[in-house]
């Protein structure tokens, strides 16, 4: 094969496994009832669930830069889809739910690696001037993966059980790795490349340090935890069940819902990214689309709404949430040049430490209002219970519009 299409190719698999690992991170949210049935959990035990992926993805975003310049893209990536595919089976195989938990917490694992070794990729196969067009890309189609593991995904459970769905995603994580393990090279074979030079821990820890002592790095930081709640807790978890609950739908239909979020994130992503980068300008778009996503949020949250205006505000909303992508670009710039990698995953870091937190707050928040409640085994929660927990997340929008208010003004500068 030309080294034209094998770097496509490549790519294309690194990107599939980037869409793969969106599937299996958002599934919980439209097994909910059936999980809660399976193991006899209340909503903080299926919260805390779901939260254990992100136990193992959160910290794992320091140290995989490192294990990825050391022992490439094609070992870690195949670990990362066998590690997926052992949790997604011992998930599906659970029968009680310390099982469950530890399969959520092998996929995340895996997940870890599936963004940084689609960068890895694309700097080792590409022209720096294509690179920021493919992170772009790779955010869209992983985004696929999120509308995929919600609407579509939800007929699947619907007729064929939890369970099985979950087996059938672990298979494809095996197939997967096979695929990447054959035909993923760590780079093109007749070209040098400009790799930097492998860091060692104690360089990466340096870093850290100078990056840690700049105050405006953790303003940063606060602004894409709060800001990515939203997408992590709300769409990525409980949208369904509260859209089912406070609008009557059913939980297929609320899926659906949900994931049009995750339609609005792969249209406003690219867009807002590429006006931001004409206007040379980030604070200003973080101000506004923070408090354009708290109302928008608010009208979901207490307004009441037709099931069309549910599926637009749904798309807007997450368009607005997009705009925490600038939050990356923006670490790298309030940096030095030479560490503009670590302080993307010191950012990375922070916002999924702050997702695993509010995945089962959200459940603790229900159950303390729960009246007791049992239909078939389940615990239900009333429209009531839902809006005083939901308002978490227009809150957290508000508190991320707030720290925007301390970030550095100014025109960005240029990386590359």
């Amino acid at each position: 094969m030309k080294v034209k299409n094998m770097k496509w190719a490549i790519w294309g698999l690194a990107a599939l496994f980037y869409f793969y690992e969106y599937v299996i991170r958002v599934t919980p949210s439209l097994m909910q009832t059936e999980l809660m049935r399976s193991f006899q959990v209340s909503a903080f035990a299926f919260g805390n669930i779901s939260a254990f992926y992100f136990y193992a993805y959160a910290p794992m975003q320091l140290p995989v830069g490192m294990l990825m310049d050391r022992f490439g893209a094609r070992k870690l990536l195949t670990l990362a889809c066998v590690l997926c595919g052992l949790g997604g089976l011992l998930f599906g195989l659970s029968v009680d739910i310390w099982m469950a938990e530890w399969g959520r917490f092998l996929m995340g694992s895996g997940s870890a690696f599936a963004f940084v070794g689609l960068l890895f990729i694309s700097y080792h196969w590409f022209s720096a001037t294509k690179v920021a067009l493919l992170i772009g890309l790779g955010n869209s189609i992983g985004m696929l993966g999120a509308f995929g593991g919600e609407g579509p995904l939800s007929l699947s459970v619907i007729k064929y059980g939890w369970r099985p769905t979950m087996i059938v995603l672990a298979i494809a994580g095996f197939v997967l790795g096979f695929v990447i393990y054959l035909f993923i090279r760590n780079e093109p074979p007749s070209m040098k490349l400009k790799n930097p030079k492998k860091q060692a821990a104690k360089d990466v820890l340096q870093k850290l340090g100078v990056i840690c002592k700049n105050p405006y790095s953790w303003i940063n930081a606060l602004v894409a935890l709060f800001f990515l709640l939203t997408t992590g807790a709300f769409a990525g978890l409980w949208s369904t069940p509260f859209l089912a609950a406070n609008y009557g739908l059913t939980v297929e239909v609320a899926a659906f819902a949900g994931s049009i979020f995750f339609l609005g994130w792969i249209v406003g992503g690219p867009l807002i990214g590429h006006f931001s980068d004409r206007i040379k300008q980030r604070r200003p778009l973080l101000m506004f689309f923070t408090l354009l996503g708290a109302a928008l949020l608010c009208l979901i949250i207490y307004g009441s709404l037709s099931k069309i205006w549910i599926y637009w505000i749904m798309f807007f909303a997450g368009f607005c949430c997009s705009c925490q992508l600038l939050t990356y670009s923006l670490a790298m710039e309030i940096n030095p040049k030479s560490m503009k990698g670590t302080a993307a995953a010191m950012t990375n870091f922070i916002t999924f430490i702050g997702i695993a937190i509010i995945q089962p707050l959200i459940g603790f928040l229900l159950d303390l209002q729960w009246d007791g409640k049992f239909v078939g085994g389940v615990p239900i929660y009333s429209a009531a219970n839902y809006r005083i927990a939901m308002t978490i997340f227009p809150v957290a929008l508000v508190c991320a519009f707030i720290f925007t208010l301390f970030l550095k003004k100014g025109k960005v500068r240029q990386l590359l």
